[in-house]
């Protein structure tokens, strides 16, 4: 399991996203360090789907027993597989607690906002029983999500990235944007499928970023000030491949008073 987990190249590396254009701007200012703006240049990329099969196959048996095997197949004297018990907090809350004759576990996957019921924790799916010590999943999971996208929204809401520019959907593959003060149609295309896992991704020019930027990369902030794909796109999986700037007249004739 810890060749699975942990003996994976890293990724990253090089420029993402809106960087160039960011430092070349007045926002910029004159004196920059020379990352920033930039991504980190490389960073972990553990496959952790392994571990995660094997902990929700080992339910409904006691932890002690289950930690035991874990510790029995992976050396904690190396550092590349010790890391791999980093993770088990991810997945496993191992410290619950009785209060009322309810379970209670952390409010927050990080550890904060105190504690709250089981049946209230959204980001649970295992625990270990505090009575029993059982390993056992939690079967109120579905209804604590559903309750929590019905309280806070989807997670453009939560994490504030709301769109960006002023664009509007023509079909799935169209899009008109506007982009200081005149209109564009944009033609998307979906980002090649990675088909090796050792080879780099492979990188497409946006001709709205007028960048390069990658499918992995999509999902995150290219620079500060900068608006992600799902600010400007309103989804990640796609990027702009052509543009046409459009006419008054086939504009208003479309969105009326609203250009």
């Amino acid at each position: 399991m810890d060749k699975v987990i942990v003996e994976r190249p890293r990724r990253g590396g090089g420029w993402q996203g809106d960087a160039r254009a960011w430092r070349n701007s007045k926002e910029a200012g004159s004196h920059l360090g020379m990352k920033r703006g930039y991504h980190r240049t490389k960073w972990l990329n553990e496959n952790l789907a392994p571990l995660k099969r094997w902990l929700h196959k080992q339910v409904h048996r006691p932890w002690d027993k289950v930690y035991a095997e874990l510790c029995s197949g992976i050396d904690r004297r190396s550092t590349v597989q010790a890391h791999i018990f980093e993770h088990i907090d991810q997945f496993v809350v191992r410290d619950a607690v009785m209060r009322d004759g309810e379970v209670w576990v952390s409010a927050s996957w990080w550890g904060r906002g105190g504690r709250a019921p089981l049946e209230e924790a959204s980001h649970v799916e295992l625990f270990v029983h505090p009575l029993t010590g059982i390993l056992l999943p939690n079967r109120r999971l579905r209804e604590a999500r559903a309750a929590q996208r019905a309280r806070y929204g989807n997670w453009a809401e939560q994490s504030g990235d709301k769109p960006y520019a002023v664009y509007h959907v023509i079909d799935e593959r169209t899009q008109w944007h506007r982009v200081d003060g005149c209109w564009f149609e944009i033609t998307l295309a979906k980002f090649p499928q990675r088909t090796c896992a050792t080879k780099p991704e492979e990188k497409c020019y946006d001709v709205l970023r007028r960048c390069l930027v990658t499918r992995s990369g999509a999902a995150q902030r290219p620079a500060p000030g900068m608006p992600t794909h799902c600010g400007l796109y309103g989804r990640n999986d796609v990027y702009a491949v052509a543009k046409r700037q459009l006419g008054r007249r086939e504009v208003r004739a479309r969105l009326g008073d609203d250009a």
